[in-house]
């Protein structure tokens, strides 16, 4: 049996799913806090936690070059704001004695805005919004590459 938990991190509200021999148990968005502390009692032997590798992309590009100072400045402030809720939950997983695997980002992009095409590739049925849609990929991948002996 593979239990994969699926973080997509952000300093408030982190998208979780988890995924248990590859079908989904749980698909929230939780603050990041009281995903702290279920984290603490989800490590186990046979669980994983798979958080998007917010760190892999270094550079900043601002979405609209004439955009002004103010609006680049917020861009960077928000990303920077997600580095640093990843590096503190990757650490915080690894503290606890918990097996981690980075994700990079961008997989399942073409769902992220899409809930209509994600209920129709997953099946699943209940409400999600872009970050819970986001952790599911990141299980998923995480799982994916567990299954197939990859990790």
């Amino acid at each position: 049996m593979i239990k994969v938990i699926g973080i997509d991190p952000d300093m408030r509200k982190c998208g979780v799913c988890a995924l248990n021999d590859g079908g989904i148990d749980l698909l929230i968005s939780d603050a990041t806090a009281a995903l702290m502390d279920s984290i603490r009692y989800a490590v186990a032997e046979d669980t994983w936690f798979a958080v998007e590798d917010v760190n892999a992309v270094k550079t900043i590009y601002a979405k609209n070059r004439r955009s002004n100072v103010a609006v680049q400045t917020r861009i960077a402030q928000n990303v920077g704001m997600v580095k640093a809720a990843g590096t503190i939950l990757v650490d915080y997983i690894e503290h606890l004695g918990g097996k981690v695997i980075l994700v990079p980002p961008g997989i399942g992009k073409q769902t992220k805005r899409n809930a209509k095409l994600f209920a129709e590739l997953t099946g699943y049925k209940g409400s999600t919004n872009e970050d819970t849609r986001d952790a599911y990929w990141i299980a998923k991948y995480a799982y994916n590459k567990l299954k197939n002996g990859e990790l």
